[in-house]
């Protein structure tokens, strides 16, 4: 599966880029592998979002610990009108880009995963 799941997410990554410069929603690739919040989406939010002095339950920031946490802050369909979309692609110099410094930014491959989710409909799928 992981096989075909990458090739997928590298050509996604190219119409993305091509789309997104417009700011319009991009459309699904038929054939696309759904990603699954539970396996996918949470493994990067938790290595990356949900640390201690970021998203975590310790009230530091909004947590990011559920999937209804994350759900807020994301609009079904249209990664380009996501809040979660936004602050992980803004300007690495802005104040608003998550996340901030001196933390590793997020990787291509992981911002279309979270925008593939946020396009698939962002639902709290759960996969084997």
């Amino acid at each position: 599966m992981k096989t075909i799941f990458i090739p997928t997410v590298i050509a996604f990554s190219f119409i993305w880029m091509l789309v997104t410069s417009c700011k319009h929603e991009p459309e699904l690739i038929p054939g696309t592998p759904e990603v699954c919040f539970d396996r996918d989406v949470m493994l990067i939010i938790n290595s990356n979002c949900n640390v201690p002095g970021c998203h975590g339950s310790n009230g530091e920031a909004p947590s990011l610990s559920t999937y209804d946490d994350v759900r807020r802050f994301v609009e079904p369909g249209k990664p380009v009108h996501s809040k979660l979309h936004e602050v992980i692609t803004a300007n690495p110099n802005s104040e608003r880009f998550m996340p901030p410094k001196p933390k590793t930014a997020l990787t291509n491959e992981q911002i279309d995963i979270l925008s593939l989710w946020i396009l698939q409909g962002a639902e709290h799928t759960t996969c084997p």
